[in-house]
């Protein structure tokens, strides 16, 4: 139930007036538009794990260890802080398929509390 006390004291973000945990909100997000994927890391398949693939609108750039500039082409939403929903399990250079196109993952977003984001670039 919404708290007119909270949002009166000018609380931020909107989750705070409407007591919903902001791990809450990924999930929503993920249900809408979730895939099944089986991540392959260091030759071995993990469980499937269901994640949001959103195709980014350009190719994001992103800093490779090398120091070169790269470019990522989707963004991975996955689980991370949820009481009832295992945390997502992705990392640098973990590769998936889906709809057979292959994918690497090339960065996992540092610092996040309620969501995993991590960008991949498409292995041709």
């Amino acid at each position: 139930m919404p708290d007119i006390d909270a949002w009166a004291g000018s609380t931020f973000p909107l989750g705070g007036w409407l007591d919903i945990d902001d791990a809450y909100d990924a999930a929503r997000l993920i249900s809408d538009k979730s895939t099944s994927i089986i991540v392959v890391r260091s030759g071995v398949e993990l469980d499937a794990q269901t994640v949001r693939v959103e195709a980014l609108g350009r190719p994001r750039p992103y800093l490779t260890e090398a120091g070169e500039t790269a470019h990522a082409d989707v963004v991975i939403i996955g689980y991370k802080g949820h009481p009832t929903i295992d945390d997502t399990d992705l990392q640098r250079g973990d590769r998936f398929a889906v709809g057979g196109q292959g994918y690497e993952i090339v960065m996992v977003a540092p610092g996040l509390e309620h969501s995993l984001q991590a960008y991949a670039k498409v292995r041709s």
